[in-house]
């Protein structure tokens, strides 16, 4: 082989990893940008609910977020799916957010009943005994 052979293979060569270099700052680039993106995303949405929550339902969200983040995500998609139609006059309270929850679980509200030296009851065995 010629150094001008050699010279050519090593300029390739050069282009090759300059190349290969650009494009895995391009799509580290284009992933930080998705990543900045849902991360405004999040603040907004954040910003959003909390002006139509009041205090003790922020606090609730932030508990329901880690406990159950999916009923979480889709009470505040509701939340702000309610605030883009202006359908939300005033801020929810945490019994209201309590009651949203129990529609999308399907839970049921249960009051219990304690008298002195028994056991706690359902308030509708209470009602029907």
């Amino acid at each position: 082989m010629t150094d001008r052979e050699l010279e050519s293979i090593r300029e390739k060569r050069k282009r090759e990893l300059l190349s290969q270099s650009l494009k895995k700052d391009l799509e580290q680039k284009k992933q930080d940008d998705a990543v900045r993106k849902q991360q405004e995303r999040v603040i907004r949405a954040t910003i959003i609910i909390n002006q139509f929550l009041e205090i003790d339902a922020r606090e609730y969200m932030e508990w329901l977020t880690r406990a159950k983040p999916a009923v979480a995500q889709t009470i505040k998609d509701t939340i702000i799916l309610l605030a883009q139609k202006k359908m939300l006059p005033k801020p929810l309270s945490k019994i209201e957010i309590r009651k949203i929850e129990r529609e999308i679980t399907g839970e049921e509200s249960k009051i219990r009943v304690k008298r002195r030296g028994k056991e706690a009851e359902d308030l509708n065995e209470v009602m029907k005994g």
